[in-house]
């Protein structure tokens, strides 16, 4: 009676399902944190249901705090931008798994009020002006890259404000906080087409060559099976299934594609010759 009894509880603990994974994710916050953790619950369902693995998802204040998470191995898979990336990269050898096949070819934006006489770069010269992040590779990085290379006035550079996110940035130039700003160019389409932003009220003046910027990457430690598990699911989005183009336009996205880190040589030279990587 005591060896069925053994062998009845050794079958038992052999069905039990083996405890859930957790996949802890983590975005830069490119617009508002809130806002964005919401609008990406039906994504960490979708890579729950791939992976199956618990995905728990946060989204920061600021994008340094996800690149300091990744270094601590606080975060497995994370969104970051261009510049976070080669930064990520150089301190915590994370290994890049996707991209838009947008960020192949990225802008950045410089807006201003539709009745100011700001018509190029050269025009910004004694006029107030707006980053987002500092860490950010279009709402700051390349478009200072450009700025410099164009011979804006340094004055310009060295007062501008750095509002935290892209909407911000938008928000204030449509307000007449500021005379002009950079950002990103998906944020920029999204809150003009959506009404967040008249568009009457904004004018693009000017847009910078393309350039890499967004992608998904894995901390050095990861599950190598994991890893793959969550490439796979961004490669597989369909926007021809409406869940999945939910997905996809909330990323701002028509379809992912592999990442490639030397890809990322031309912002890693950018970043060393603003003294911004260490």
């Amino acid at each position: 009676m005591r060896l069925l009894l053994f062998a009845a509880l050794a079958l038992a603990a052999c069905n039990k399902p083996a405890p859930e994974e957790t996949l802890r994710a983590s975005m830069i916050p490119t617009t508002d944190p809130g806002k964005a953790t919401r609008e990406m619950q039906p994504l960490v369902d979708y890579l729950s249901r791939h992976t199956r693995a618990k995905v728990e998802m946060t989204v920061p204040t600021n994008y340094a705090a996800v690149v300091e998470a990744l270094v601590n191995d606080q975060v497995d898979i994370a969104h970051l931008g261009g510049f976070t990336y080669v930064q990520a990269s150089k301190r915590a050898g994370v290994r890049p798994l996707v991209q838009r096949e947008r960020d192949r070819n990225f802008h950045s934006l410089f807006v201003t009020q539709q009745g100011s006489n700001i018509r190029s770069l050269a025009d910004l010269k004694g006029h107030s002006f707006a980053f987002g992040d500092v860490n950010s590779t279009s709402g700051h990085l390349m478009p200072e890259y450009y700025m410099r290379g164009s011979k804006v006035d340094p004055e310009v550079i060295s007062k501008a404000l750095y509002t935290g996110g892209h909407d911000a940035t938008l928000l204030a130039v449509a307000n007449g906080k500021v005379d002009a700003g950079a950002m990103d160019e998906a944020v920029f389409e999204r809150m003009t087409s959506s009404g967040k932003i008249d568009p009457a009220k904004v004018r693009v003046f000017y847009t910078t060559p393309p350039f890499l910027d967004y992608i998904w990457v894995a901390r050095k430690g990861l599950d190598s099976r994991l890893a793959q598990s969550v490439s796979d699911a961004f490669l597989a989005l369909d926007p021809a299934d409406p869940a999945q183009k939910q997905i996809l336009d909330a990323l701002a996205a028509s379809k992912y594609v592999v990442a490639d880190d030397a890809d990322y040589d031309k912002l890693r030279q950018a970043a060393a010759q603003a003294g911004l990587l260490r």
